[in-house]
């Protein structure tokens, strides 16, 4: 029941900065219940993939950076005050920050 709440949260969670629910399924096969969230694609992966150097091996831009800093701000103001009920993002680092085509920056795992 729990999943079942969890993908009714991520839903109706509707901000910029927050990565979309796309889709889910589950499925009861021998191994038990399977369960899969589908989420917007996110060609520009993580953060932590590019200040590892995992994506390519150019630094992103001070604009760049300041602009996902801010984005990550956005989306975590948004979890911690602006909602309806607080949620307490727990598990924010830099693999939890996905980047779109234009670096536009969305938390995921909340």
């Amino acid at each position: 029941m729990e999943w079942i709440n969890e993908v009714n949260f991520l839903g109706v969670v509707k901000h910029p900065n927050l990565v979309k629910l796309v889709g889910y399924c589950a499925e009861d096969d021998e191994r038990g219940i399977q369960r899969l969230l589908v989420y917007e694609l996110m060609h520009n992966k993580s953060l932590e993939d590019h200040l590892l150097a995992r994506v390519l091996p150019i630094t992103l831009p001070w604009l760049t950076r300041l602009k996902i800093a801010q984005d990550a701000a956005r989306g975590l103001a948004y979890l911690h005050e602006e909602m309806d009920f607080q949620l307490i993002f727990r598990d924010f680092k830099a693999s939890n920050v996905l980047l779109d085509d234009d670096f536009n920056a969305k938390l995921s795992d909340f």
